[in-house]
């Protein structure tokens, strides 16, 4: 039997031309190429991703002739992803595997899934993805299958995998008006056109609101839709009124918001201003000012009730539609500078929080905001590892603070907050929200009137652009970062500016330049004293002279860059120092020599946390064994540092490709007689 596990197609679906169009080129465009198709649905929730999906899965049905699966990536009710190994077994099943032949383990029951479709044509729906590893477990190998993932996130390491990615905005009005239509009848839409026109206004677009109206118009033949026009302009009805019989919790949540006690009712109202999808409880503590104790137990009230759904470790998650009531009553009862105060508190929580993990993980970096001392903070992380970790846990939230946080004039909190997701970002990248993070933060210091900090927002935003490959804009961030520093007198901010000046001429080829940016980067460390900063300028200015061919230099200067880190307590500015210092060995032909030292930085960045600086090692390590004339040896490494690359969603993986084709070619030429 051939799977068919989609749902049906949506009763009233309509619009969405852009973006089917967009489906239908992913799937053509597949033709020649050797993976599958991979498309990433993403936008707000209700907005119709899964929707969009649905239609055309079922439109293209014909095409994928082999099946459709269907899995649902949403966490459990305890906060726990979808595992793969079960998603995994249920294709199997599905394509007709039997139990004993499923593997046990991931990875195998993952490759005996690639091998069963190699030559397929599957669709797969992969539903309410949270991270880019849920999906890429579950990828068929066969390029004439298409998968299609919806997601709130925009899960950008996926393009790494080749996926394209498709926005779903609010309908417009148009659009809008004929899915009122469809569902309420066409003429009795007509009758009322303007009506129409307000209740689409009303919804703003969003097909779940709209949807919603109408099914109560639709068992209302009676009413005239000018009725539920006159509900929604008041806002305070406006919840009630889009409520139907399985989303009609909102009047339940108000008679339970009535009962509750005057302190648990604030925490309520409170916590319903948090502007991220869910929160800690050190950040509703921080909401509220209580107690960790005490505000353990208010939220548990609040479950108790109903009202608050608690997670797991100490999180909880409000659903959007009660999150919306909970915000109501916030704008009825408290007064706009309590609102201010309640967010002015989440973003010094934050800022506390992501200062102390950026502590631990860069101890020796400096910051121009506050909060970077351990001995003033209650955060305590064992180790680097560990903090990036929960950095990427709160990153959703820290991204909606921030933005709510410019939006309502606190800019010094919002570029220190900034700054110290610096280390995150660093490590584990998120591009899109490292560059929006850098955005925001350059308009907050311009609106501030705060040189120095605009100097580094420009500077980190920059260091993205170095690390995407977009060599001009990186150059122009740091020009900007530059006269900025400059502006203010700072040295430490022009020190870094120059660096990344000296980065960029280097990727441009303009390494006259490159070199004599790094060497006023390097007098610029050397004068204010900062072992660090001096380790990193020097590393810098010898990967600038190897590029340039000054191997001799170039090796001068790496060696003094790895004897300064020797002395810090951040073993990763050593290593990686060490990393380039291995690259110029093995282009000087000293391989072995290389390959020791390369070998080195690999131990010291193995449980660094960073996938990419592992990478980087891994590559460099390859290369020496590949000089050494140890294909079988290289190629292991490669390999592992290409897996790695992807795990960090690193956009540049040319030279590491380039090398395993190199030791590939070797190892499948015959060994002479």
């Amino acid at each position: 039997m051939v799977p068919r596990q989609l749902r049906p197609s949506p009763a009233h679906f309509t619009n969405r031309t852009t973006e089917l169009h967009a489906l239908h080129r992913i799937a053509d465009s597949r033709k020649h190429s050797e993976g599958p198709g991979l498309a990433v649905v993403f936008g707000p929730g209700g907005v119709g991703k899964s929707a969009l999906a649905l239609r055309w899965l079922h439109e293209m049905s014909d095409h994928y002739q082999d099946g459709q699966l269907y899995a649902d990536l949403a966490p459990d009710p305890a906060g726990e992803p979808a595992a793969a190994n079960s998603v995994l077994g249920g294709f199997l099943r599905a394509l007709g595997v039997v139990e004993e032949q499923i593997p046990v383990g991931v990875e195998e029951t993952a490759a005996l899934f690639r091998s069963l479709t190699a030559h397929s044509r599957i669709a797969i729906l992969l539903d309410n993805a949270s991270t880019a590893g849920q999906v890429r477990a579950l990828l068929p190998s066969s390029s004439t299958s298409t998968v299609v993932v919806t997601t709130r996130w925009r899960l950008g390491g996926l393009s790494m995998d080749g996926a394209d990615f498709i926005p779903v905005t609010p309908l417009q009005k148009r659009a809008g008006t004929e899915l009122l239509a469809r569902t309420v009848g066409e003429r009795r839409a007509a009758a009322e056109a303007d009506a129409v026109a307000g209740l689409v206004g009303l919804c703003a677009g969003l097909p779940i609101a709209l949807s919603i109206a109408a099914a109560r118009l639709v068992t209302r033949p009676q009413w005239p839709i000018a009725r539920i026009v006159q509900e929604l302009t008041d806002e305070q009805r406006r919840l009630k009124a889009l409520a139907m019989e399985e989303v009609s919790v909102l009047s339940v949540f108000d008679l339970s918001y009535d009962g509750l006690p005057p302190q648990t009712a604030r925490a309520y109202r409170w916590l319903g201003l948090h502007p991220g999808p869910d929160l800690s409880l050190q950040a509703a503590a921080a909401a509220l000012q209580h107690t960790l104790d005490d505000t353990t137990g208010l939220l548990e009230d609040l479950v108790d009730a109903s009202i608050l759904e608690a997670t797991g470790s100490d999180r909880y998650h409000f659903h959007d539609l009660v999150r919306l009531h909970a915000r109501h009553r916030a704008q009825t009862d408290d007064s706009p500078q309590t609102h201010n105060a309640v967010l002015r508190r989440l973003l010094e929580h934050y800022r506390t929080f992501a200062a102390a993990a950026a502590h631990t993980v860069t101890p020796q970096e400096w910051y121009l905001g506050p909060g970077h001392d351990p001995a003033q903070t209650s955060w305590a992380f064992t180790t680097g590892q560990e903090a990036l970790e929960a950095l990427e846990i709160e990153l959703p939230n820290l991204m909606a603070t921030m933005r709510t946080g410019y939006k309502c004039g606190f800019d010094s909190l919002v570029w220190q907050l900034a700054e110290a997701l610096w280390p995150l970002f660093l490590h584990r990248k998120h591009f899109p929200d490292w560059m929006a993070t850098y955005h925001l933060g350059i308009d907050a210091t311009t609106r501030c009137n705060n040189p120095a900090a605009r100097a580094r927002m420009h500077h980190h935003l920059g260091f993205a652009f170095h690390n995407l490959s977009r060599a001009e804009d990186a150059l122009q961030q740091g020009n900007r970062s530059l006269a900025a520093a400059r502006e203010a007198g700072h040295e430490e901010t022009e020190a870094e500016a120059v660096g990344l000046l000296g980065m960029a001429h280097r990727s441009l080829g303009d390494l006259d330049d490159a070199i004599d940016m790094q060497q006023q980067a390097v007098a610029l460390e050397c004068r204010a004293g900062r072992v660090r900063g001096e380790a990193l300028a020097r590393r810098r200015l010898g990967q600038a002279l190897s590029t340039a061919g000054r191997l001799d230099e170039a090796i001068d200067q790496l060696t003094q860059g790895r004897d300064l880190a020797a002395s810090l307590s951040d073993h990763k500015v050593k290593a990686m120092t060490m990393v380039w210092l291995a690259d110029a060995l093995t282009h000087s032909g000293r391989a072995s020599d290389a390959a020791a030292v390369a070998r080195d930085a690999w131990s010291l960045l193995a449980e660094s946390g960073s996938s990419q600086y592992q990478a980087q090692s891994l590559m460099v390590w390859g290369e020496a064994a590949e000089a050494l004339k140890e294909p079988a040896t290289a190629h292991n490494l490669l390999t592992r540092s290409r897996a790695c690359y992807l795990d960090a969603g690193a956009p540049n993986l040319e030279r590491v490709n380039r090398a395993l084709d190199r030791v590939q070619a070797q190892l499948d030429t015959p060994s002479p007689l």
